[in-house]
């Protein structure tokens, strides 16, 4: 930023040209959004289902204030619920087969219930891993959106408020990324499926033998999960207090000592100041794209999976009056794995979207220098 104004202030003293200040309404900001490359990050929004959307042309709609993001939530909840229509039935007509096992004499009660419990623990396996693999990619994809997003929103935070705000932050992502990829995706997703191992063991055994390890279980992904978010948004706001407000500083000089230049200083200050706030405009724009971007395509299958533990908890509690109790037992073990995985996704989606928030918030004082 410094380096572009002090080439501009030459050319104008040798050029000998008048300036004049620019209208607000006559911003041209396709020159500060062009110089960025989206390659990487369109790459990266094919992969995950966005074919052919342009994140240029998503920014460019923010800072326009015409945003249009579709979002089908009743089309996904529908989706949902077909797809697991076909395991709730198998599970409800074995509730009923359990029913009636009563007037079986006790050898044959032992062995038909035993028979289901493996085609019950099978369907209820299944369900679990198919969402644990959906789970693990919307972790995935916050990683990789982030990733995607560095190259192009830090040049424009460097660009907007100064380096070194934009290398702090950058340190915070980095580390952020970091703790998501090994704390939440190979730490706290495999305690889940610790829980729900130990879960359904206990469920088909005589006594509950690991109901407090499962209730520990959750106690630790949960406090965890926690934990980072807390960890995280204090030291976000801790570089808030300090670092902008240091670049803030550096640049109120430079836009004193440019005011100062006869014969053109308040027209260079303006111009100056116009094209700052441009740039903040740009990166503000970035960054509530980013949050759009990663709301919408990891919020789709966390719907999905918000509606499959509501459909599952839903079941429990209408077989619990007539069903065996270890048909219950199990399904609300499946309910409370799929609620331990929204958790974790959910915190970790909303402690990315903050931070953005956050830096993007931060960096806006030189719009008050």
């Amino acid at each position: 930023m410094i380096v572009f104004m002090i080439v501009f202030l030459a050319a104008l003293i040798i050029q000998k040209t008048y300036i004049y200040a620019q209208d607000e309404n006559t911003v041209n900001y396709d020159s500060l959004t062009d110089e960025a490359d989206y390659s990487e990050i369109d790459s990266t929004l094919d992969d995950y289902g966005w074919k052919g959307t342009s994140f240029k042309e998503l920014v460019r709609s923010v800072a326009s204030s015409d945003t249009d993001i579709g979002f089908n939530f009743t089309g996904t909840v529908t989706e949902a619920i077909i797809s697991n229509r076909t395991v709730l039935i198998q599970i409800l007509l074995l509730s009923i087969c359990a029913m009636f096992l009563t007037v079986l004499d006790k050898n044959a009660s032992d062995s038909a219930m035993l028979f289901i419990s493996f085609i019950l623990m099978t369907l209820i396996v299944a369900v679990f891993i198919n969402a644990a693999r959906t789970g693990y990619e919307c972790v995935q994809m916050s990683v990789e959106i982030y990733k995607a997003l560095c190259p192009v929103f830090f040049p424009a935070v460097a660009y907007s408020c100064g380096a070194s705000s934009a290398a702090a932050y950058y340190e915070i992502i980095l580390f952020l990324m970091y703790i998501v990829n090994v704390l939440v995706k190979n730490v706290l997703m495999r305690c889940n499926y610790v829980y729900m191992i130990l879960g359904m063991f206990d469920t088909f055994s005589e006594k509950d033998k690991f109901n407090k390890m499962c209730q520990l279980i959750t106690k630790i992904i949960r406090l965890s999960v926690k934990g980072m978010l807390m960890f995280f948004l204090g030291l976000n706001g801790i570089k808030s207090l300090i670092l902008p407000l240091s670049d803030s500083l550096k640049m109120s000089v430079l836009f004193k000592a440019v005011s100062m230049i006869p014969g053109i200083g308040n027209s260079a200050q303006t111009v100056s100041k116009t094209i700052a706030g441009s740039a903040v405009l740009v990166k503000n724009s970035i960054g509530v794209a980013a949050v759009i971007v990663m709301a919408v395509i990891i919020g789709i299958p966390l719907l999905k999976l918000v509606v499959m533990a509501l459909l599952y908890q839903i079941l429990g509690a209408v077989l619990e009056p007539v069903a065996d109790s270890r048909i219950v037992k199990a399904v609300l073990v499946l309910s409370g794995s799929l609620e331990n995985m929204i958790y974790m996704i959910a915190v970790t989606v909303v402690l990315m979207c903050l931070t953005m928030a956050i830096i993007c918030f931060a960096t806006n004082i030189n719009l008050y220098v």
